[in-house]
Parts: C-alpha cells; sequence; structure tokens
C-alpha cells in the first residue's frame, strides 16, 4: 500500500499488458474520444505483431462491478482492434504499486519487453507522472477504550506482540485476514496484526489527526519541581529531570502573567509545572512492544516513587544549559538561507511515518517542524497545523526561500514541502522516494506560510 495517489496521465505495468491511466477535463485526447473528469483505464493486450492499443477509453463504474485484481476480468474482448477493458478500483490491481515504487526507469524497461515503440506510446499523447502525496493515506488511528493487541498473525488465536492504545497511529502496510477485515500494520518498534474494526482509517482518519496529537512537556532545566497548583507557593508532589518529560495537558496562566503548565505526572496524578523551564513538543503515540510496555511501566513507577522523596533531600536546579547558534544572522535572507543550506544536508535520507529525527528520518511535516526546530522555532507536528497555524499565510508570488508549502485538496492539507528557491522544494515525500527535491507546483498548494517575517 502506497502513501500516494496518482492524476493526469501516467503508465502502469499490469500483470499482462500495460495499462493506460488518465485523469483529463473533457475534450478530446489523440482521437481517443471526449471523457469525462473522472479516472478511468483500458488494458491494451499484447499479441504476437506486439502491441494493441486500445483505441478509446470508457469511464471506469459504468455498470461494472468492482475488481481487486485484472485476473478476475473477462479480457476475451480485446483483440488487435484495441477494444478497452475496464479496470475499477485502481488502486488494487497488482501491478500499479509496483510501478508506483519502481519508477519511470522500470516502466521504459517493460516498454522495450513488449515491443512498444515511441511511434505507438505516442497514440496516447504525453506520458506525465504527477502525484498528491497524502503522508496520512495509509494511517490508521486507534479508536478503542483502552488498547487493542497486535498479534503476530490475523486472527485471535495467535501470539501477542505488542499493544496499540486508544489515539495511537499506525502505518498500514496490506489489508489481511480472510474478509480483509485485518490490517497488517507498523506503530513504532510494534509489527504485526490489528483488527480493522478497532481504527479510523483512510479519510476518517486523517478529518481526525490533528486531535491525536500529543503534546509533551520536556525539561530543559537540571531539575524541575512538579506543584499540586500553579505557583511557586504551592506544595511538591514530586520532580522531573532534565530531558524527561510528562504529557502536557493544558496552560494556565495566572494574574501575575506567568505561564504554567498542567501535565499528566503519573497515571492517577497531575501537577503544574513553570513553563519557562520546559520545551513543547509534538508527537504521535505509538504502539509499543510488550518490552517497550515493561521498560515505560518501570519509568512510572519511579516518577510515583518520587512523590514520596522530600525537597530537602532532592532540591529542585532550575539552571538551564544552553547551546548558542554557531551563526548570529544579520538579516532574515540570511537566516533563510542558512535553513535551506541545513535542510539540503538531508537530502536523501528516508521516510519514517512518525519519524522524531532528522537523521534517523521522519515524514513529511516532521521534516519541516524539526528542521525549524533546530533554528528556534516551534512548529505544529501536522500537516493541517501548519497549515492553519505556521507564521502568516502569504501569497505564492511572495514565496521565498524557507517558506512551507501546504499541498493537498477539499481544503484538507496532506503534505508540506520547505521552499528552496527557483520553484523548487525539498521534502520528505513517501516511503520509497525519502527525502528529494522536487517541483514546488507538481500539485495543488493550499497555502503557503513564512514563519520568519
Amino acid at each position: 500500500m502506497e502513501n500516494k495517489r496518482k492524476s493526469v496521465i501516467c503508465i502502469c505495468i499490469l500483470t499482462g499488458g500495460l495499462c493506460i491511466v488518465a485523469e483529463c477535463a473533457g475534450g478530446r485526447m489523440n482521437g481517443m474520444g471526449a471523457v469525462e473528469a473522472k479516472t478511468y483505464m483500458a488494458k491494451a493486450m499484447r499479441t504476437d505483431r506486439g502491441y494493441a492499443a486500445a483505441d478509446f477509453i470508457t469511464p471506469v463504474g459504468d455498470g461494472m462491478d468492482d475488481a481487486e485484481n485484472v485476473g478476475d476480468l473477462d479480457t476475451e474482448g480485446a483483440d488487435a482492434a484495441g477494444e478497452g477493458i475496464m479496470v475499477q478500483k485502481v488502486s488494487y490491481c497488482g501491478g500499479i504499486q509496483e510501478f508506483f515504487e519502481r519508477g519511470t526507469e522500470y516502466v521504459n524497461e517493460k516498454l522495450e519487453y513488449y515491443g512498444i515503440s515511441e511511434e505507438d506510446l505516442a497514440a496516447f499523447g504525453p506520458v506525465v507522472l504527477m502525484e498528491e502525496e497524502n503522508e496520512y493515506a495509509d494511517l490508521a488511528i486507534a479508536n478503542v477504550d483502552n488498547y487493542v493487541n497486535v498479534r503476530a498473525e490475523p486472527n485471535t488465536e495467535s501470539a501477542i506482540l505488542g499493544k496499540i492504545y486508544h489515539g495511537a497511529v499506525a502505518h498500514v502496510l496490506e489489508m489481511a485476514g480472510e474478509n480483509n477485515d485485518w490490517f497488517r500494520i507498523v506503530s513504532g518498534n510494534a509489527e504485526g496484526y490489528i483488527k480493522a474494526e478497532y481504527f479510523f482509517y483512510g479519510d476518517a482518519a486523517l478529518e481526525v489527526i490533528d486531535d491525536y496529537v500529543t503534546r509533551y512537556a520536556v525539561v530543559i532545566a537540571d531539575r524541575l519541581n512538579v506543584r499540586e497548583n500553579p505557583g511557586t507557593d504551592s506544595a511538591r508532589i514530586g520532580y522531573i529531570d532534565k530531558g524527561e518529560r510528562v504529557r502536557l495537558l493544558e496552560h494556565v496562566y495566572l494574574d501575575t502573567q506567568e505561564e504554567w503548565l498542567k501535565v499528566q505526572y503519573t497515571d492517577d496524578s497531575t501537577g503544574y509545572v513553570a513553563a519557562e523551564y520546559v520545551n513543547v513538543v509534538e508527537e504521535f503515540v505509538y504502539g509499543k512492544t510488550l518490552e517497550e510496555e515493561e521498560k515505560e511501566l518501570a519509568e512510572k513507577r519511579a516518577l510515583e516513587a518520587r512523590k514520596q522523596v522530600p525537597e530537602s533531600q532532592v532540591s529542585e536546579n532550575t539552571s538551564v544549559s544552553v547551546t548558542p547558534p554557531n551563526t548570529e544572522y544579520a538579516t532574515n535572507e540570511e537566516l533563510r538561507g542558512q535553513i535551506v543550506e541545513y535542510a539540503m544536508q538531508f537530502l536523501g535520507n528516508k521516510y519514517v511515518h512518525g519519524g522524531q529525527t532528522l537523521a534517523g528520518g521522519t515524514d513529511c511535516s516532521g521534516f519541516t517542524s524539526l528542521i525549524y526546530a533546530d533554528f528556534g522555532y516551534s512548529l505544529s507536528r501536522t500537516p493541517g497545523g501548519q497549515l492553519s497555524g505556521a507564521g502568516r499565510g502569504i501569497e505564492y508570488s511572495e514565496i521565498q526561500p524557507g517558506d512551507i508549502i501546504c499541498y493537498g485538496s477539499g481544503g484538507t492539507c496532506t503534505h508540506v514541502a520547505l521552499y528552496i528557491g527557483n520553484g523548487q522544494i525539498i521534502h520528505s515525500s513517501t516511503p520509497i522516494k525519502g527525502v528529494v527535491i522536487g517541483n514546488a507546483g507538481y500539485t495543488t498548494i493550499l497555502g503557503v506560510r513564512n514563519v520568519i517575517d
């Protein structure tokens, strides 16, 4: 399963033949006849003469049942005259995935194998591969009271490998089970099978994804007290050491304009920490292996034990060690150049859905947020959050290097990228491509965000 949808004119290789996929907005296409603005597919069968070109394209779904594989279709009607055979549910056709993963070089090899000349290919017009990327196309979000088990096989009798708690996200690799009622997933380090009925998936997941970003307060002081109520005069209930984190519940502002954060200190207790001594980060929650869950339980027990330690024995230390930036930026233009130069260091790195480091790999919104975080800016962890809240919105005509371009359709942002100048972007594209440079106008732009000025 691939995190992308294809549009405009593509060539895809299916088992036993060549398929042309097109999305056109009316008119004629090299004599093929008028087509409406929807997706079409015609199968062109190979004959002993080489290639039997389909000379027309018929709309998908006109009185035709869904087909999950080309092999399910009656192909006897395709002959040298080129009668088109329609394939509905393009995403389920076996060979398309291979094309999308292996790209145009693979297509050229197949064209040579099938004996298709450039003249034959020209009959279909220009071949353009465009894509609308959606990093959440294969995302599932747990919708359960507590947790659901990750199993070794797609059945409830198989071994339990881990757990996915409510609100955790998983990357769906494929449908599984006799009735396709299971997902094979990866969620953090947990990999296995989950029951599909317990998850938001597809468009349903995209609609609620911003509600399932978890915010954490990460301590930057050497040691920070957790207090019963906001304010330094409130009783201490425990402490957190540098680098440790607790879940952020809400922001609280006192009459003195001091900002405090309400946090989930232990499973059964909440408290407050001074906002000036923490960094707030956004992350997705992932599944846990059995080993990871045991380690997390041990850390929770350690926090619980701290509630019994008096401050006289372990005192607060709010000193903060800050590493200043290596360069001072005389102008915003210089800063923008440094941001682009920094981002280019990660060109070719892998795409990791929900990944938390630039070096280890991350997804599209992780890439932009982590780049900016290293320059002192805090951005949302999701594409939708960046479209609505990263800096200020500007017109594309005003764009400058370092700005964020938000892509999507229907008003929903599904992908973001960093503009690097000259009509180009750098972005964490897909699991197949990783971090790449591309054309800024490759698909629909919903908005541009100026974070710097």
